[in-house]
Parts: C-alpha cells; structure tokens; sequence
C-alpha cells in the first residue's frame, strides 16, 4: 500500500475495539481483523491444523473503521481457521494475526476455549511478589537447553519441554538439577528465550529428535506458543494446558516467569502474516521497501496506531492469561519511546510488580528518528523501564565484540571507574565523576546489571580465549569475582542458567560458527544440542562455584542495602572509601532501618595476588570469603587494614 501519512490514515481508521481474533461468545463464534484496505476477506474454516480438510470458506463483512467480521452460530472450539485477504485482485490466505492458538508449525489459528485449558487449582495461583524490581535476582534459560540433556535427570518423555520445569527431585549423582536447582539456588525470576511460536523449528518432528535448533528470536505467531515445547504440537490446547503447569510449578516454588519478546521484527518480511493481510502497514519502510533496523530484514513499526495497539493488546494478553511476571523486550531500541510507556502504564494496571526491561538498541540502521527509540541515551524518558548495562558487562570482563579484550576481572585495571559507575546503579552519585555513558539510569531499578547472557560467548570461554596464560585456578576466581560485582552492584542482578556452574560452549566438528580460530562458540543461536544444552555433570565438577553463587544471591537478599529503590538513597547511604590502591574499589552501604540498621563494607580485589586494603573507621567482621564462607561465627574482628585474597572480593559487616 502507498500510504503516505500514517498518521492522517490511522486518525481516520484506527479501530480500538477490544474483540478482534477469534471469541466465542454465548455460544456463536465471532471473527473480526482490521484490514482497511483490503477489497475482501474470506473466513476459511478447518477440521485439523494442516492437511486438505476445509469446512467452509465464506466472505466476511466490512465494518467500519477497515473491520471485516463474521458470526458462525455454532461453538467452534477446537476448530482451526486461517483468512484471505484480497489485494489489487490478487488474494493470500494466511493465519490471523490476533490468533491466541494455532495448529502444527503455526500454518492456522485455532478456536480455544481458554477456561478448558486451566490446570486444577489454576484460578488460585498467584505470582510471587516482587516488591521492587532491585528484589529479583533473574536466571535466563531456554525452554530445550534446561533439560534436553541425558544428565538433567527429566522424564524422557518431558525432556526439552514446558512440562520440564514440573519435575522435582530430578538430580546428577546427588547433586539437584533443573527444578530443584532454581529452588536452591535461591534466583527469583526464570527468563526464558521466546516461547511463542516461531519459525524454524519442524514442530512434527520429537524434540528430542529434531536435529533443527533455534533459540526462537524468529516470530511467526505473538500470540501463539510453540509447538515443539509441548508433547503433541497437533493439539493448540495441550501446549497451552502445558505452559500453564509450567508456570503453576515456579509459581507454587516462589519462581516468577518471564517472558522473552520480540516486537522488533518479523521472521519473514513479504511472506509474513502481518504483510499478508495489510501490505506494509506493520513493517517501517525505507525506499518503498522494508528498512532493516533489526538487522533481521525488517522492522516493525510500532509508532503506527494499530501495530502499537497490537503490541499492547498481546502484553495484556499474556500477562492476564498466562499469569506471567516479566517481560523482555529484544531490540527495545527499535520500540518508541510512547509504546514502551504505554506498555509499562497497562502492565501497572494488571499488576504493577510485573517486571518489564530490554535492549537498548537496536540491530542496524532504522528511517526512525533515534530520539523518538527506547534507546540508552534516551532512558530518563522511560525510567520505570530496565536496560541491560552493557557498560558493566565489558568493563568485567571485556569487550564481547573482542573476545581477547580484558576487564577487570581479568587484570584491566582501567575499567576501575566503569565497575564503580555499575556497583552504584548506574545513577549519578557525588563521587564519581566523568564516565557518563556508564551513568544512564534514572533510578537503580533501570539497570539490569550482568556479565554473561545467551548472547556471544560464555563468561567462561571468554575467559579461557582472553587470560589463556593463567591457571584454571585464576580464571574461576575471575568468574567468582564477575558475579560479585553483578550480584553486589544496585540495580537488577541478571545471570544465565549455568554461569554459577562454569558454562561452556565449545564448537564440535562442522561447527556453525565462523572463526575456526576460537574453539567456543559465541553465536550458538542455531547451533545443536550438543553445543546449547545444559549439562548437568558440569555442576557436580564444579559445585564450589555454584554455593559461591548461591551464597552472594543469599547475601544479597539478607541485607536491603544491597537493594536500595531511589537514587537518593544510593547518595546518602552507599560511599566509596580509599583502600590505598585506587585499583582496589572499596564502598560502604548503610541499611538506615531502625529495626535492622548495619553497615556493610565491600573491597574487590582485581589482582592476582593478595593484597593488604585500609578499611573505613570501626571494627568488622567477615561474612563473605573468596570461598563464600561466612566468618560471623568465628567472632574474630578485623579494624585498620584487611588481608585481601588474589581476584577476590571480601564482604564485612560493621559492628
């Protein structure tokens, strides 16, 4: 379509109803999309979700405001439906768009009736609180890497599937996996990688066969689940039903889920539903064709009426529906800057504690005006949503776009003013100056600190490809000391399933990836099984690190002044002292409640040999080690100076 001012054409056809998809309603079965443009559309009822089995195909009626809709007098639940759209005489069936169900790899909506799809007990789940976004300790995985390997323990049958994270007592010689694993770990909040349905994974085939892979950042249906996370993708409602166990499993274990989202783009750009049934309307374009921001072959344009109300409608969904706790938005950046806040607006109505954050930035160049994006540089105009601080993350560990870069973890020292920046939120504070990209939140709970995500390498192989020269020894204290400063810094603590147990991701043999130089694998989007899986025995070998985790998440959940909620707060309670090196970081935080008022000191230690530090005025007492140890029993008191063990950090409690 050559449109050539949206806004006149969405102030003019913008439709705002809350009933377009697919509702059953007392009985009848109501359709309606919006395609204003269209000169007609034909409703396709079918028996199954593929194959050669049509009911009936009718033509639907224009409504105003570009609705097309019809009634069928009948309960169609369990029937599937996809539309035609007719365009300059030439007519595409695809599925719908607002579809909520689909059929086998996606090809066509279903009719569901939701409420046969509630587990028992589903209306008396509730989310776990999560009073401030700074309380979550959030663990990303993805739904087939948790449990598709031998060593997770799962049930054969629900291996790589939803129905995994039901499992409990699941384990690897003794030591707990998968389920009992988050439980005691002690996170608050599983991330999981796209679980609406996309595009390139053959849902016919078993999971546990399907030699395809793809972590899921290529949509096909928003509002849809994926087929091949379920134990019958033929049947729309057992992967609802199976979603729905899932998420009453965490939720009864005090787990809140998020969802990964990705409104950026669209797999397919001319082939796309979206396109299909309003040519170019969804996607921005440039040069009369799709623009590219995403890097993915087209952008989708959320400044446009109907693509805003889409986005906000499929939130609305999800979060009522599905009870979920958080969101992620992939490539936020392409996302304007008024759709971003209006999602946060309908989120606070649902449930305010409801989680929201995402990339602040995008994947290639957009015709959108930057300032108008939920990018970094523009966060004080959507301060009440997260951004992944990817300031800190190279500053501990190096540049991820140079594996052989180092951070401070790993001996560059010069990134000392970043980590201070990352430890006080990422908001200004009196002592630090300069630096300002690092300084970029308004509040704390803006930023989602981290130094490893499923993007590029794990912290593990980057640091075996940056510090090749130093022990095995080293590099664990190297990852230790990573995930103090995430777990220790103000903000929103981030980690991937497996960090606290020494991921890795090596290449094998016709490997994917592209620098045959590097043996780990940094782009493992498609990469099989035996390279994105979890492997559980990898916690047994290295379960000193994974209590070092769970030992800084137990910490930080003891003390609120690891937690602070206002910038104002980080001000007059968080101070950084001089230890007598400047690259030895040193800070205070003080917990102002009458009823459980202390001061905590932090030293972190980059070197790789151990260190004497000054400490602030008072007596202290350790209760946290390099070994995550708590000395508090040993009542022995430490004042003036402190031993500080190599790449370490030490944790001190005021008496």
């Amino acid at each position: 379509m050559n449109i050539q001012d949206y806004e006149k054409f969405d102030r003019e056809n913008a439709y705002y109803g809350s009933d377009l998809g697919a509702l059953i309603i007392d009985n009848k079965t109501q359709f309606k999309v919006w395609a204003p443009e269209a000169s007609a559309v034909f409703l396709n009822l079918y028996q199954e979700g593929e194959g050669d089995n049509l009911i009936e195909s009718n033509p639907m009626i224009r409504q105003e405001k570009g609705v097309w809709a019809i009634t069928v007098y009948k309960n169609l639940d369990g029937i599937f439906y996809t539309y035609t759209f007719e365009y300059n005489g030439v007519r595409n069936e695809t599925i719908d768009i607002y579809a909520k169900a689909c059929g086998i790899n996606g090809e066509r909506g279903a009719v569901v009736d939701f409420s046969s799809t509630n587990p028992k007990n589903w209306d008396n789940v509730k989310n776990p609180e999560c009073v401030i976004p700074c309380d979550a300790v959030i663990y990303e995985t993805n739904v087939r890497d948790f449990s598709i390997d031998i060593t997770s323990g799962v049930s054969e049958k629900n291996r790589g599937r939803f129905l995994a994270f039901t499992e409990s007592g699941t384990s690897y010689k003794g030591t707990a996996t998968c389920l009992d694993h988050l439980k005691s770990l002690g996170i608050t909040h599983v991330h999981l990688l796209p679980v609406f349905d996309f595009s390139t994974i053959d849902e016919r085939i078993p999971i546990t066969e399907n030699q395809s892979y793809n972590w899921g950042y290529d949509p096909k249906n928003y509002n849809c689940l994926e087929g091949s996370y379920s134990t019958n993708p033929y049947d729309p409602k057992v992967r609802i039903r199976e979603f729905k166990e899932m998420i009453k499993a965490l939720h009864e274990n005090n787990i809140g889920v998020i969802m990964d989202v990705v409104y950026n783009h669209t797999f397919e750009s001319e082939k796309s539903s979206f396109h299909k049934t309003f040519p170019f309307y969804y996607h921005r374009t440039k040069n009369n064709w799709f623009s590219n921001g995403s890097g993915c072959g087209n952008e989708l344009a959320s400044e446009r009426a109907m693509v805003r109300k889409y986005i906000l409608d499929s939130v609305e969904f999800w979060a009522r529906e599905y009870k979920i706790d958080g969101f992620r938005f992939d490539l936020m950046g392409l996302i304007d800057i008024e759709t971003v806040n209006l999602i946060r607006d309908k989120l606070n109505e649902i449930n305010p504690q409801i989680l929201m954050y995402g990339e602040g930035w995008t994947g290639g160049e957009t015709p959108m005006s930057s300032a108008k994006l939920a990018c970094k540089w523009n966060s004080y105009q959507f301060a009440r949503v997260g951004l992944f601080n990817d300031n800190l993350r190279d500053a501990v560990k190096g540049s991820v776009f140079n594996i052989y870069d180092k951070g401070f973890v790993s001996g560059n020292i010069h990134t000392v003013n970043t980590i201070k920046r990352g430890l006080a939120g990422s908001v200004p504070h009196s002592q630090l100056i300069g630096n300002d990209e690092a300084c970029f939140a308004y509040n704390p709970s803006q930023t989602v600190n981290y130094c490893e995500a499923h993007d590029n390498h794990t912290l593990w192989d980057k640091l075996a490809v940056s510090t090749e020269n130093f022990t095995a020894d080293e590099r664990i204290k190297m990852d230790k000391l990573s995930a103090a400063i995430v777990l220790l810094s103000q903000g929103v603590p981030f980690l991937e399933l497996g960090q606290d147990f020494l991921r890795s991701k090596p290449k094998i043999p016709n490997d994917r990836e592209t620098d045959k130089n590097i043996p780990f694998n940094g782009n493992s989007y498609n990469a099989p099984d035996e390279t994105n899986s979890i492997k559980w025995n990898q916690k047994a070998e290295n379960i000193s690190v994974f209590r070092y985790y769970k030992a800084l998440i137990s910490l930080r959940k003891k003390y609120p002044q690891l937690r602070l909620r206002k910038r104002e707060c980080i001000e007059s309670q968080m101070r950084f002292f001089n230890t007598g090196d400047s690259s030895i970081i040193g800070y205070t935080l003080e917990n102002n409640d009458p009823k459980s008022k202390s001061v905590i000191a932090i030293l972190l230690n980059p070197y790789t040999d151990n260190k004497t530090a000054n400490l602030p005025e008072g007596e202290y007492t350790v209760i946290l080690n390099s070994n995550g140890e708590d000395e508090l029993k040993l009542n022995k008191t430490i004042s003036g100076q402190v031993q500080l063990d190599a790449i370490s950090a030490l944790v001190l409690l005021k008496k």
